[in-house]
């Protein structure tokens, strides 16, 4: 099995642990003979480039090196991927591609979709109009873009969709194009969280303190927790402990998550340490 992401060219899903992740998982699954039903399961990590583009071409040598793909985390590509290991009759399990992926008969969404999930809680607050601001990352401004495609098909209008780095200039001006668009009560941020150490949600919700947008008036809501368990119960974090601007900031903030009621991700994480299923010098805050 194949797992595909930007593992080494992206700051914080470097800290994923991918090889860790994937190697814990196959040997659970070879340990389990109701599961693995008599196959023996490898995995191999694969590269993902930040660029589209070179995203898109990294996928034509696949084929050759595993037997089921895990990704990739750009859903700019997964139209490829999904064409591809269909043609190669190769299962593609992806939690980003955004659409029905029609026509790609291989392809598996292992969770509910998170645009979906979004659209649920939008419609039960009655919050309609929404805007999308991306990193500039080629990843990021495909989910933004794809995000804002898919709430419009739901009958959402989405009336801003931009980008904003960590120049303070270019956040102020995203920002202000959401002030002026008529009626913005949701911005969804594609971007890494700043609980993770995301520098450009960190500089958008500082300057939004700045701007006064998080007294109310708007509702700001991460789009990456809505494809994992982000912790949440007695968890500190540490960039809000040390920053007053903003944990001011994060009362405007709207994070929507999976559940895990049994057991925390650094729980579970720990766990596999003190068992000796992971290196003991992985330190589960900091993945």
């Amino acid at each position: 099995v194949g797992v595909m992401g930007p593992w080494a060219c992206d700051p914080i899903f470097s800290r994923a642990l991918p090889e860790v992740a994937s190697q814990l998982a196959v040997a659970r699954l070879n340990r389990d003979p109701t599961i693995n039903q008599g196959y023996w399961w490898d995995s191999m990590v694969l590269n993902e480039a930040c660029q589209t583009p070179q995203a898109v071409t990294g996928l034509l040598n696949v084929e050759r090196y595993v037997n089921a793909l895990v990704g990739p985390l750009n859903p700019a590509t997964c139209g490829a991927a999904g064409l591809l290991t269909t043609a190669w009759n190769k299962p593609l399990v992806s939690w980003t591609c955004l659409g029905d992926g029609e026509g790609l008969e291989t392809l598996v969404i292992p969770m509910v979709e998170p645009v979906e999930v979004l659209h649920q809680v939008l419609r039960y607050f009655r919050w309609a109009h929404v805007a999308v601001i991306s990193s500039p990352q080629d990843l990021w401004r495909e989910v933004g873009q794809g995000l804002a495609q898919e709430l419009r098909a739901r009958g959402l209008p989405v009336t801003v969709v931009t980008t904003a780095g960590n120049e303070e200039e270019e956040v102020q001006e995203a920002l202000r194009r959401v002030q002026k668009a008529d009626g913005v009560r949701v911005v969804v941020m594609c971007m890494h969280s700043v609980l993770l150490g995301g520098e450009e949600q960190k500089v958008l919700l500082e300057k939004a303190e700045d701007m006064g947008m998080t007294d109310g008036t708007y509702v700001f809501i991460p789009y990456d927790a809505l494809t994992f368990p982000l912790p949440y119960h007695r968890v500190p974090y540490n960039v809000l402990a040390t920053n007053t601007k903003l944990r001011l900031a994060y009362d405007a903030v709207l994070t929507i998550t999976m559940d895990s009621p049994e057991v925390t991700f650094q729980e579970a994480l720990q766990e596999a340490k003190d068992a000796y299923e992971i290196p003991t010098h992985v330190d589960p805050t900091q993945v």
